[in-house]
């Protein structure tokens, strides 16, 4: 197949097309596949309608095709470009992995940094220690790192999605390497 120059964009649209056309081939392949004895045939012959079914299938298959190189030429070209965010240097993928899964895993990372088990302890506690003082939570870590680490967090997300639609306009697809 011919690697056309496309926008990293436009390769990702092109796969959504190409599933809706495989979807659109299945159900006239379905409405194609059988008839009632005494029915006309939907195109004129029989023979002719089992062409006809016989050109969605390749179509389906020559799709299918396509889809698979172009989504790895999507892949290799997120696994290839790097982006600079925040002072640090990302590859595209690991930018979608950060925004998919990562950012909110870190940011519940920073929400766990909190005193509820502290709390829930010290109402099943004595009301006096040993020492004779009162018992209370100690929090062994600074609200001020927590809020840092929540802002980073946030931000970072916040920034990916934003980077990651021009970066997608402006990014040529890469061919893949030659084996």
């Amino acid at each position: 197949m011919n690697e056309k120059e496309m926008m990293l964009v436009e390769g990702m649209k092109r796969l959504r097309v190409i599933e809706k056309r495989v979807g659109n081939n299945s159900a006239h392949i379905s409405n194609y596949s059988s008839m009632v004895s005494t029915e006309k045939p939907l195109f004129e012959t029989e023979d002719k309608q089992k062409k006809e079914i016989s050109k969605l299938i390749q179509s389906n298959k020559d799709l299918l095709d396509e889809y698979l190189i172009l989504k790895k030429r999507i892949e290799y070209t997120n696994l290839s470009v790097s982006v600079e965010m925040g002072g640090r240097t990302y590859a595209i993928s690991d930018l979608l992995v950060i925004k998919r899964k990562l950012a909110s895993m870190m940011i519940n990372t920073y929400n766990s940094l909190n005193d509820k088990q502290g709390q829930q302890r010290l109402r099943g506690s004595y009301s006096e220690s040993t020492t004779g003082q009162r018992p209370h939570v100690v929090r062994l870590y600074k609200e001020e790192d927590k809020i840092e680490g929540l802002q980073k967090w946030q931000d970072l997300e916040d920034n990916i999605e934003s980077r990651l639609e021009v970066i997608n306009a402006t990014t040529p697809l890469m061919s893949l390497p030659s084996s």
